[in-house]
């Protein structure tokens, strides 16, 4: 018997293994995962129709949509956070109550 004839089971069955595996045969993710869509600072500026440095200054300041800082470089935006800082930046009027 050869080395071949051996290993020739084992061999067939990571093959069949590793096909079964693909990223093509992997479910979707569902939508409502959080990491089903991560937005680039720059999808997200656009999103919000301002500049990317302004989301920028609100990272370094406040005030802007949550974030994450996924490294230290590495910066994404949830799109269900970015709904939610639209809809609290909701006002019906500027006039001040005192």
């Amino acid at each position: 018997m050869t080395v071949a004839t051996v290993l020739s089971p084992t061999f067939h069955r990571i093959r069949q293994h590793r096909q079964a595996a693909s990223p093509d045969s992997l479910p979707a993710l569902p939508q409502t995962d959080p990491l089903a869509r991560l937005l680039t600072p720059r999808e997200a500026a656009a999103r919000l129709q301002v500049a990317e440095a302004t989301l920028e200054r609100w990272r370094t300041r406040g005030g802007g949509p949550r974030f994450i800082k996924l490294s230290g470089r590495v910066v994404r935006y949830a799109d269900e956070d970015l709904r939610a800082f639209v809809q609290a930046c909701a006002v019906v009027s500027t006039a001040g109550t005192g």
